[in-house]
C-alpha cells in the first residue's frame, strides 16, 4: 500500500505535461501511486506520456472516450482509485520541488489532528520564469479549519492552487461532489470548504510549488468571464448556510464581494451582475451613485 496517491488529471498540456510528470517521478519521497488521468486530450499529451510509462509507479493511465467537461470529475475519478494515505492532486501544468512531498508528508505524519498541509507558491509563466512570489504567503502557526472557512474562505481560496497540498484521504468521504460539480471555476474553493471541516491545517514556510499561470490557464478564461463574482458570492452563502456566521460578518462579506466586482477589470460587469444575488446589485448600484 503506498504511502501517497498522486492524481494527476491532464487535457490538452502537451507543452507541460513531461515537465511536470519528471517533477513528481523525481522527488525525494517514493513511496507513491501516481495515476494518470487524460481528459480526451485533442494535442500530443498522451503521447509525451506514454513515454513514462515503464516506471512502475505509474499504477494508472486512463483516457476518457470524450471531455468531462470538468476537472472536478477527473478529481473524483483519481478519489475514487486512490489507495495511499495521502493524497496530492498534481496539476498538469505546474512543477514541484523535489523536497515538496518529504517537506509536507512530515507535518502530516508528525501531527494526526492536520488533515492538510501546503506551502507558498512560486507563480511561473508559461516558458517557467518566475513571475510572483505573494508576499502573504507566509509561514503559519497551525489553523483550525472550521475558523479558516468562517473567515479566510468568505474572501476567496486560501488554496488557490491545488498543487500545492497534501491531505489525508480518509477526509474525502466529507466531499459532495454533485454540488462541486455544479461550478466550472471555483470547485476546488467549495472542495475545500467541505474537506476541512473540523480539522487543522499546516502552511509551511517553504516554497515547494511552482504555479503556471498562461494564457490557456483555466484562472485566465475564468477571470474574463467573471466566475469568480458569479460563484464565489455561491460559496460564500454555501458557508452562510453551514457556519454560524454573524449578520453583519454576511454584510460585510456582500459589500467586499461587490467593491471587488466595482473595481474589477472585467469590461460586461453588467453581465456579471445579473447573475448575482440582490444584495449585491443594490450594494453596486450605490457604489455607481456615490462612488467607491
Amino acid at each position: 500500500m503506498p504511502k501517497v496517491t498522486v492524481i494527476l488529471p491532464n487535457y490538452n498540456h502537451q507543452d507541460y505535461i513531461e515537465q511536470r510528470i519528471e517533477s513528481i517521478l523525481n522527488q525525494d519521497f517514493k513511496d507513491f501511486e501516481l495515476i494518470i488521468l487524460d481528459d480526451a486530450s485533442i494535442d500530443q499529451s498522451t503521447q509525451n506520456i506514454r513515454k513514462f510509462l515503464d516506471d512502475s509507479r505509474i499504477k494508472e493511465f486512463v483516457i476518457n472516450d470524450q471531455n468531462s467537461g470538468s476537472t472536478f470529475v477527473q478529481w473524483e475519478k483519481g478519489l475514487q482509485m486512490a489507495k495511499g494515505e495521502y493524497i496530492w492532486i498534481a496539476e498538469s501544468d505546474d512543477m514541484a520541488d523535489r523536497r515538496f512531498l518529504t517537506q509536507l508528508i512530515e507535518i502530516l505524519d508528525k501531527n494526526q489532528k492536520v488533515g492538510l498541509a501546503f506551502c507558498p507558491s512560486i507563480w511561473i509563466d508559461k516558458d517557467g520564469k518566475k513571475i510572483l512570489e505573494p508576499d502573504h504567503e507566509e509561514d503559519a502557526d497551525f489553523w483550525q479549519g472550521n475558523n479558516l472557512i468562517q473567515n479566510e474562505f468568505l474572501a476567496g481560496n486560501l488554496i488557490y492552487n491545488a498543487s500545492s497540498a497534501v491531505f489525508r484521504k480518509s477526509l474525502i468521504n466529507k466531499i459532495n461532489f454533485s454540488q462541486i460539480g455544479q461550478f466550472k471555476y471555483t470547485g476546488d474553493w467549495l472542495f475545500w470548504v467541505q474537506l476541512l471541516s473540523n480539522t487543522q491545517v499546516k502552511r509551511i514556510e517553504k516554497r515547494l510549488n511552482y504555479f503556471r499561470r498562461h494564457e490557456n490557464n483555466v484562472s485566465f478564461k475564468s477571470d474574463r468571464e467573471g466566475l469568480q463574482f458569479v460563484e464565489g458570492i455561491k460559496i460564500a452563502l454555501y458557508i452562510f448556510k453551514h457556519y454560524p456566521i454573524s449578520w453583519s460578518k454576511k454584510r460585510k462579506t456582500m459589500l467586499f464581494w461587490t467593491k471587488k466586482l466595482f473595481t474589477s477589470d472585467i469590461v460586461d460587469k453588467s453581465a456579471v451582475l445579473k447573475k448575482m444575488p440582490f444584495e449585491v446589485k443594490l450594494y453596486f448600484n450605490f457604489f455607481k451613485l456615490f462612488g467607491k
